[in-house]
């Protein structure tokens, strides 16, 4: 789950707590559940998302009321009114999943970047602020405070292929079995729409999604790709559930093939995950090395290729270099921030100054009182 912002914020980014309620401004960085939890009895003024990210979270909560949002898109920038001081928040494409966006907080607070969840690259990074980053040998003309940090991947060492890449070994697996008369996907994330219009373009076939037991997603597909939807149980490919228990559903689906005497279906599940999960699993067997180039068959008979809306702990080392923040705080899990390379180097000091921004930003008044304070527990009091 996102943590919630210091007290001394006047927003809160994707939370919808108590506590965040109590905040004057809200921010919604996309449309992922676990980013919405509490959205559904929230009814204060503003949220600011994009249209996309709005027009998705009324499709799962129709209670909501449209006016409750404003809109902010990748590249525009609004100056909010605050009885504290006006500030300003500028959107940026965050590589994740339809909507989704990075915000950039400029005020009396500091200036403060929030990833959201994210998929950092090049491209997304070249277009932040240039005064921000180090570009030709120029010393950027400012600095971040904070960067609060997506470090979902921060412990995965490994190369993760891009996007495209991992599309095209999606591709490429369904070549490899023209006699399959099945292509089921586990894509039913959102943020996995490219995977299947992808696989639609390449073979020319729409994709069949069960409205019935998937109406969430079939819903949110009438939205970002309503063309390649089909509601034609006989279509060749097929959007498939990939929880619960996919390796027992496979197996029955397998047997049952062989049984009548057919080609087996091809099932594919595009997600790092897995990855994840083996390689903790292969750490102590030096003889079995993962491969992220191409679709991987497990012992039940699934497909695998290795498919990230995070970024890699190499990627993460990599922006922070180049973002150069004062502070990084991980947005989700909590505190992984503090075993990434940069992070230890150049933002957790042993004790803190009184006279230090960060008091502030915990809304707490260092002139009454007169301690130093491990760095460690800085966002406790959030």
């Amino acid at each position: 789950m996102p943590i919630e912002m210091p007290k001394g914020l006047p927003f809160s980014v994707d939370t919808f707590s108590p506590s965040s309620k109590r905040k004057r401004h809200h921010f919604l960085t996309h449309a992922h559940k676990d980013h919405t939890s509490g959205i559904s009895s929230h009814f204060s003024y503003p949220i600011y998302s994009t249209h996309l990210t709005k027009s998705l979270v009324l499709l799962h909560y129709p209670q909501l009321d449209d006016s409750l949002f404003v809109g902010i898109e990748v590249g525009e920038s609004i100056v909010i009114n605050n009885p504290n001081g006006e500030f300003q928040v500028t959107a940026f494409d965050s590589n994740h999943c339809p909507g989704a966006v990075m915000f950039l907080f400029e005020g009396s607070f500091g200036n403060i970047l929030h990833t959201g969840d994210c998929r950092l690259t090049p491209e997304c990074l070249q277009n932040l602020p240039e005064k921000y980053i180090d570009r030709k040998g120029k010393e950027p003309q400012c600095c971040f405070d904070y960067v609060f940090l997506d470090c979902t991947f921060g412990r995965f060492s490994r190369n993760l292929p891009s996007k495209h890449s991992a599309i095209h070994q999606v591709i490429n697996c369904i070549w490899k079995h023209p006699n399959a008369p099945m292509v089921y996907l586990t894509c039913d994330l959102l943020g996995q729409e490219e995977i299947l219009t992808s696989v639609s373009l390449t073979f020319g076939s729409k994709i069949y999604v069960d409205k019935a037991n998937n109406a969430d997603y079939f819903q949110s597909l009438t939205i970002i790709a309503p063309e390649i939807l089909s509601e034609d149980p006989t279509s060749r490919f097929r959007l498939f559930d990939g929880f619960p228990q996919l390796s027992e559903r496979a197996t029955i689906m397998f047997a049952e093939a062989q049984a009548n005497f057919q080609h087996e279906p091809v099932i594919i599940r595009p997600s790092a995950m897995w990855y994840v999960c083996e390689e903790e699993r292969l750490e102590m067997d030096s003889r079995r090395k993962l491969r992220f180039n191409e679709a991987i068959k497990d012992q039940f008979g699934v497909w695998h290729v290795c498919c990230s809306m995070h970024s890699s702990r190499e990627e993460l080392e990599w922006a922070l270099k180049l973002l150069a923040p004062k502070r990084v705080v991980s947005t989700t899990p909590s505190c992984r921030a503090m075993e990434l390379d940069y992070g230890r180097k150049h933002c957790f000091d042993s004790y803190i100054n009184s006279d230090d921004s960060i008091w502030k930003l915990l809304d707490i008044d260092m002139s009454t009182c007169k301690f130093t304070c491990q760095n460690c527990s800085l966002f406790s009091h959030g």
